[in-house]
């Protein structure tokens, strides 16, 4: 029984037709078939519900400004990635050879639908577009309009100027620095004086007249005393030292954690990048399912064909949502991420670009054992911990230090206060260090030198079994892309195009139809992560080595 003419139309759209062409046959007249009992033409193809489409770049509903939910992917879509102002297409950009229809509403006599600008566009016959971004033609969407729009390396300079974490770290430096201004400075010395506060020859208070009866004293008494404190040990010199280390501990801290937030925010960037292409390709797909959706139902009204082929595309565009849904979720944390290493406000949107949708392997990789004498020879984590053994030895002279009592010399005077009416004198005194010589602080030095010594240890073991892991992570990268050729490109972009060959020879179902769909997604988003696996592989090399490798 041959289908009806407007029957094997919906099934051709199924296998990727513009959808503009879908909604001018759905206009076109039917022979042998029963129209509406009003005599009216059968509608044209109403958007779906669940995807309208946004043709003025504005996100619709009542908010005209940006919010942190309003994500590319949602009502207003996100720009594509490339240079800045260009499409983002695969390599194989040429795959689709069909030629995009107009949209102008007196010539197109089939009643292509059209934007609310009066334009649309569309892929040839049997084609999918290839194009990560919008269709060629179409309206472009916008980004919100509070988007700070960065390349890697100014979103780096810009994290370098206004990371508050790194600005608060810095400041340890400081304290650092301070520490060795402090260890420098000598013990102030003491001054001490004394007047009688009584006579009771007199029963004066504070007499401080001069004493002119030297058997019954009518005048008073005056001493005076000062001491310094003098370290015999060499102790200054060693805490001058300790502190010059912790600088350098502090230092290397501080550019472990720049290596670290450097590293979280390419990480970031490239995820957002990979995200908002997924997004891209993943509305493309919505928007023509939900048509074609749009179309099965009405189909389904007039009794054509059967429920389960609507159904089994209400499935398939479940599954589509819940993909968006998770993608807007990862990319509302990933943009999260971005905002707080540059110190954005939370209602900019951070656009990353000149990022390459699927940039070539290295053409040459550095022998691993290279790689390792780098890391071993900048890695911060490392030479902090290497200070860090060198601090606890130098704490351990300064405690044995401590325990060598200071020597304490002073000179007094004396009015009337002693044998003499004048009295000069002398002093020195030193603690005996009989009970404490300071025996604690020693032992939990010694066992300091220990601990930093497995610490050093396990760090340095850490530094190669990082690299060595971003070396294979690096090489299985590599063989991806490598296996990425322009055949295989050709050949993914062919299955859509054969199977609305196979749809028109009614050769296929349409589950087998929707089989390849899902097959040609695959492909697509296969690309984005094989691109974006290879980025963030040779941004682990950096990371792992502290070096620009690549």
């Amino acid at each position: 029984m041959r289908l009806p003419h407007f029957a094997l139309r919906t099934l051709a759209t199924a296998g990727g037709l513009s959808l503009t062409t879908l909604a001018g046959w759905a206009q076109m007249p039917m022979p042998n078939v029963a129209r509406p009992a009003t005599g009216a033409p059968l509608p044209a193809t109403p958007a779906p519900a669940t995807a309208p489409a946004t043709t003025t770049g504005q996100a619709p509903g009542p908010h005209k400004g940006v919010t942190p939910a309003q994500l590319p992917g949602q009502p207003t879509a996100a720009p594509t990635f490339g240079q800045p102002g260009a499409p983002l297409t695969s390599p194989a950009g040429a795959v689709g050879t069909g030629a995009s229809q107009p949209a102008t509403g007196a010539a197109n006599s089939a009643g292509a639908s059209t934007s609310a600008t009066g334009t649309a566009s569309g892929s040839a016959f049997g084609q999918y577009p290839v194009a990560m971004g919008a269709p060629a033609g179409a309206p472009a969407l916008t980004t919100p309009t509070d988007t700070l729009r960065l390349t890697l390396d100014q979103a780096q300079a810009r994290f370098m100027q206004a990371n508050f974490q790194l600005l608060a770290q810095h400041f340890n430096i400081d304290v650092a620095n301070a520490a060795i201004r402090q260890a420098l400075l000598r013990d102030n010395p003491n001054l001490q004086m004394e007047v009688n506060a009584y006579n009771p020859n007199t029963g004066a208070f504070f007499p401080l007249q001069k004493q002119t009866d030297p058997v019954t004293p009518t005048g008073g008494t005056f001493v005076a005393q000062i001491q310094q404190l003098i370290d015999i040990s060499g102790r200054r010199s060693k805490l001058v030292q300790l502190s010059r280390t912790g600088v350098a501990v502090q230092q290397a801290a501080f550019e472990d954690l720049l290596r670290q937030a450097r590293f979280q925010l390419v990480q970031s960037f490239y995820n957002v990048a990979a995200e908002r292409r997924k997004l891209d390709f993943t509305e493309q797909e919505r928007t023509q399912l939900g048509r074609l959706l749009a179309a099965y139902r009405e189909r389904l009204r007039l009794g054509v064909v059967a429920s389960y082929e609507v159904t089994r595309l209400e499935l398939e565009q479940q599954s589509l949502e819940r993909d968006r849904a998770d993608l807007l979720n990862q990319l509302t944390q990933d943009q999260a991420t971005l905002r707080v290493l540059l110190a954005a406000p939370g209602t900019v949107f951070v656009a990353p670009e000149g990022v390459e949708f699927l940039p070539a392997a290295p053409a040459s990789v550095p022998a691993l054992a290279d790689l390792e004498a780098q890391a071993f020879a900048l890695r911060p984590d490392l030479r902090a911990a290497t200070q860090q053994t060198t601090y606890t030895q130098q704490n351990l002279a300064v405690q044995r230090s401590l325990a060598v009592p200071k020597l304490m010399v002073g000179a007094d005077y004396a009015s009337q206060g002693n044998t003499y009416v004048h009295y000069f004198g002398l002093q020195t005194a030193i603690d005996l260090p009989i009970f404490n010589r300071n025996q604690g602080n020693i032992q939990a030095a010694k066992v300091g030198i220990q601990q930093s010594g497995y610490a050093l240890n396990g760090v340095h073991l850490q530094v190669e079994q990082d690299v060595a892991g971003a070396y294979e992570q690096l090489q299985r990268a590599i063989a991806l892309r490598q296996s990425i050729t322009p055949d295989y490109l050709a050949r993914t972009a062919s299955v859509s195009r054969d199977a609305v060959a196979d749809y028109n020879r009614r050769l296929i179902d349409l589950v087998s139809f929707i089989d390849k769909f899902r097959a040609y997604k695959e492909a697509q988003l296969g690309l984005i992560d094989i691109s974006s696996r290879l980025l963030q592989s040779e941004q682990q090399i950096n990371f792992a080595t502290n070096a620009k490798v690549f």
